[in-house]
């Protein structure tokens, strides 16, 4: 499979957070230079500054790694490689991607956004003054979309438009029944299915399956 050569060592790095306690504060500095620092007790910020807490320990074993640029995909990239951050506590509800826009991306390139884009998706719990990481996996898009539900895809829906992809539960994340042939069939009927604006529609589908059979030939 087409993947990062760093791929284990940042899965490792990743994994070794788990148990860690997370604790977030500010420092505060007055005209006079006079420093106050304290802890920030608001513990749902989690999500917002994962990027910067994961960003250094990854970097510090592997030079090459960097930020993306903010606010956009990806968070990090390595050399030829994207990594996307998610993070959620309860029940995984964060948005892999806009439906058009994700549809735009695998026509343009697909071996980009399905085999050189991974996921790192860590589970977290909040404490009165800390949070914990419980659990993270590391993940392939294929791998984090539910295709047994009303749509053939994963998604959000609001006034009978496609909003976002969205994902499975995270215990169904990695099943092995998931594979890419699935995706590409799911998200092909997707694109016939959905209620949004896409023009040439069949023309989008029967490219990004010439991708895909070309991408399965070579490998």
């Amino acid at each position: 499979m087409l993947q990062d050569p760093d791929t284990n060592k940042i899965e490792n790095i990743c994994k070794s957070l788990i148990g860690c306690k997370i604790q977030i504060g500010f420092t505060l500095t007055l005209l006079n230079n006079v420093r106050y620092t304290e802890k920030i007790d608001n513990t749902n910020i989690i999500g917002d500054c994962m990027e910067n807490i994961l960003f250094p320990f990854i970097k510090k074993n592997i030079p090459t790694f960097e930020k993306g640029p903010k606010q956009k995909s990806p968070d990090f990239y390595n050399k030829e490689w994207d990594w996307e951050l998610k993070c959620f506590r309860r029940n995984p509800c964060f948005d892999i991607s806009n439906f058009n826009s994700y549809v735009s991306q695998i026509e343009n390139n697909l071996e980009k956004k399905m085999y050189k884009t991974k996921y790192l998706i860590f589970r977290y719990k909040n404490y009165n003054n800390f949070v914990k990481i419980t659990d993270f996996k590391l993940c392939n898009v294929w791998e984090i979309i539910n295709y047994s539900g009303k749509y053939p895809i994963s998604l959000q829906s609001k006034k009978k438009m496609w909003y976002n992809i969205r994902p499975c539960s995270f215990k169904d994340m990695g099943d092995n029944k998931k594979t890419p042939k699935l995706f590409i069939k799911q998200i092909c009927e997707a694109i016939m299915e959905t209620p949004n604006k896409i023009e040439n529609k069949e023309k989008i589908i029967e490219n990004i399956k010439k991708q895909f059979n070309k991408i399965t030939i070579e490998k």
